[in-house]
């Protein structure tokens, strides 16, 4: 049954598998480009003093790039469930509703840091190969809060996605989008550090904000 689930959900998400990696890809290798033109324009000496002295993200675009893929790949996954009034049905398959949750949930969720741990990875072995260890590591402790927003924000969207009424979803909207912005805020590299659990801590709080939207949907409120 588990099986049955986990590939249902790969059918709902099979494109955006697909989008959000290539992406991804396409953000880093124009972010790389140009990371080096600019290295070429003012000198590795120069750029190198500007990024210390200034605290230079090289990778900007990453700042809201998690959040979005968090966001869509939610919507993809859980939109055609209440469109499409199927979210009923598969409450009502023979397992536990929570655990069909759960199942829905960790599969959104490995998606999203299977994605994030290829794309650090990605980002900064290259990077590591041209600097020196203390930029590699500022420029990862600037990265980390922008990419644990992706898990937030897919299970915030989830939550909203399932809520059966527009009473609760606009405020959680507004409660979403302002949380979110505490994983975007622009602060020296390393300054978020201490933060951070918090964050993490909030995630893991977030993972059980659907399962009130899912309570409130089988008592039949609309």
């Amino acid at each position: 049954m588990y099986k049955a689930i986990l590939y249902k959900e790969f059918i709902k998400t099979r494109a955006v598998i697909i989008i959000l990696p290539t992406l991804f890809a396409a953000v880093a290798v124009f972010s790389f480009l140009q990371l080096f033109e600019e290295i070429r324009l003012a000198g590795k000496v120069s750029f190198l003093e500007t990024v210390i002295q200034k605290d230079t993200a090289m990778f900007p675009y990453f700042k809201h790039l998690p959040t979005f893929a968090g966001v869509l790949l939610a919507s993809v996954q859980y939109l055609p469930e209440i469109q499409y009034k199927r979210l009923k049905l598969t409450l009502h398959l023979p397992i536990k509703e929570s655990k069909t949750i759960i199942t829905m949930l960790l599969y959104g969720i490995t998606i999203v840091v299977t994605l994030l741990l290829i794309t650090i990875a990605a980002l900064l072995i290259p990077l590591a190969k041209t600097f020196p260890a203390e930029i590699v590591n500022a420029q990862f402790m600037t990265l980390i809060p922008h990419f644990i927003a992706a898990p937030a924000a897919y299970l915030l969207t989830t939550w909203i996605c399932i809520e059966p009424t527009w009473k609760f979803k606009i405020p959680g909207i507004i409660a979403a989008t302002y949380a979110l912005t505490f994983f975007t805020m622009t602060a020296k590299p390393g300054a978020y550090m201490p933060f951070v659990p918090y964050l993490i801590a909030f995630v893991v709080i977030a993972f059980c904000f659907p399962f009130l939207s899912v309570a409130r949907f089988k008592e039949g409120i609309q």
